[in-house]
């Protein structure tokens, strides 16, 4: 019998006012200097790939309540790109391994400042990774431990609510707890005063956004399609309780095998099958999906004949507003997949790198007379501005890089495999 899986650790992390990478890197970089290096110890020399979930809580002044998720796409995609780059900077630093056997597998979400009286009940149910600690405590508290607290008094607020609700718990049993050093968080009033402004609604908010696409091969997921997953579920906005749309879909478009047979590194590419299951159970991972229950969740594999007719879909039902939310994970075998065949989808998720497909899709759709789909933009995993004046800037880099490309990783394996 094969050994069972290392339990998730789980990191409640306050974030700073600013989400630049000097500001993370000062409040943040302390503690995950800490906490990588031990958590990667535990899987050293094995197999393994220890998890670790980082739920990020952000500063009061974002509002997740009654908001088109579009409102906070630019900010909380920044504070995204830039916490994975300083983990990968951290990694390099004390030579952790990221998504590889030996080492981390690192996931981020976020959840809503703790509020001694919050102003409304609002059902978080299957609204990730833009949730509230009740949401967390209720789906998923029982899969962590350890759980590590930050040393400050920020740090200690978040972990007695994390406690207080966990102790209502049927059954609970003490969580183990386990309290790291924390950084410094700094801001003058201007940045305050300029992230609150950079947070309020505008005049005129964009729609939300219920049907929301992303494509990608997805090989040997790492930190590069976390972003990407992340970035998608962000923009899906919550179905207001009561309303007229009661299912929200996102479309995960993941390249189909015969597509990738000139890959560098071919042997080491992952069949469609595994691609899809690892996707899942990370875009799961960062919603609000209840662990205990099997009920809630459905799935179905769906063979049609023609282009992208393979679909594995994936729907949950929420017990409390009787919402659905659905994945699709199709099987993609051209530029377009599902954006030119599905008039419903609203709003398309892409990377810097991925530009001119984003225009090529909303070519098609004017062509057929359909709206444009809302494009929204990652930003790139980039080290170089904290190379720049570093003698090893160089294999650094390459080194950075090397944790965020499926190439690098299939390199990796097949060296692995020869010797």
């Amino acid at each position: 019998m094969e050994d069972a899986a290392p339990p998730s650790a789980l990191l409640l992390l306050p974030a700073p006012t600013s989400f630049t990478r000097s500001s993370l890197g000062t409040a943040c970089g302390p503690t995950l200097s800490c906490l990588l290096p031990s958590v990667a110890k535990s899987v050293k020399g094995t197999k393994d790939i220890a998890r670790l979930d980082v739920a990020v809580v952000l500063p009061e002044f974002i509002n997740i309540k009654d908001t088109p998720r579009a409102i906070l796409f630019a900010q909380t995609q920044t504070l995204l790109t830039e916490l994975y780059t300083l983990l990968c900077l951290i990694a390099v630093e004390h030579g952790v391994e990221l998504d590889f056997p030996g080492g981390v597998d690192v996931r981020i979400f976020m959840l809503e400042a703790i509020r001694e009286a919050p102003e409304t009940s609002v059902d978080y149910t299957f609204s990730g990774p833009l949730i509230d600690m009740a949401t967390l405590v209720a789906s998923r508290a029982r899969i962590y431990d350890p759980i590590f607290s930050i040393e400050s008094e920020e740090g200690e607020h978040i972990l007695q609510a994390f406690l207080k609700l966990h102790s209502v718990l049927p059954n609970p049993s003490p969580p183990n707890v386990r309290r790291m050093i924390g950084g410094t968080s700094i801001a003058t009033p201007s940045q305050k005063s300029d992230a609150r402004q950079a947070a309020t609604e505008p005049l005129h908010p964009p729609p939300p956004h219920h049907s929301v696409i992303v494509g990608g091969t997805f090989d040997h997921l790492h930190i590069g399609h976390k972003l990407l997953l992340t970035a998608t579920a962000l923009v899906l906005s919550p179905s207001p309780s009561p309303s007229p749309i009661s299912n929200r879909l996102i479309t995960i478009g993941i390249t189909g095998d015969e597509l990738l047979v000139n890959k560098k590194f071919a042997s080491e590419v992952e069949s469609w099958d595994v691609r899809q299951q690892k996707t899942a159970d990370f875009l799961e991972s960062i919603f609000a999906f209840p662990t205990a229950s099997s009920s809630s969740r459905r799935s179905e594999t769906i063979s049609e004949p023609g282009p992208n007719g393979h679909v594995v879909r994936v729907t949950f039902l929420s017990a409390t507003s009787g919402s659905t939310t659905t994945i699709n994970y199709t099987r993609i075998s051209d530029p377009y997949g599902p954006t030119i065949a599905d008039e419903n989808i609203s709003a398309l998720v892409i990377s810097q790198e991925t530009r001119a497909g984003g225009k090529a899709v909303n070519d098609k759709r004017r062509e057929k007379g359909w709206a444009e789909l809302e494009v929204f933009e990652v930003d790139v995993l980039d080290a170089s501005p904290r190379l720049e004046d570093d003698d090893m800037g160089g294999p650094r880099k390459e080194t950075f890089e090397s944790k965020i490309s499926s190439t690098e990783i299939r390199r990796r394996l097949a060296e692995m495999r020869v010797k």
